[in-house]
């Protein structure tokens, strides 16, 4: 009997060590699963930085027009502010029209 409980602990403890390790490498903190969620995150970032990016140099280049582009400077004024030369016709349609 002896023996018998001797080779089981020699069997058992190992393989319970084993796939306890192997537990944790897939579902620890730092295992398998967490880390390909953090690669999709870092995707998700990624994607959205280029997107930012994007629009950063997009703005960059109309404030480069409105500090060097005297037409556009006027048309931005004109816009923004109703700002319009004299004897001009400005049309205002409400919100929602198309």
């Amino acid at each position: 009997m002896d023996r018998l409980v001797s080779r089981v602990l020699w069997i058992v403890l190992p393989m319970l060590g084993v796939l306890t390790i192997l537990a944790l490498a897939v579902w620890g903190e730092n295992g398998l699963i967490r880390h390909r969620e953090l690669e999709t995150d870092l995707a998700k970032v990624e994607r959205r930085l280029a997107v930012i990016t994007e629009e950063n140099a997009a703005l960059a280049r109309e404030v480069s027009r409105l500090r060097d582009d005297d037409p556009t400077r006027r048309r931005a004024a004109a816009e923004e502010l109703l700002l319009v030369p004299e004897n001009s016709t400005v049309y205002r349609f409400p919100a929602g029209t198309p």
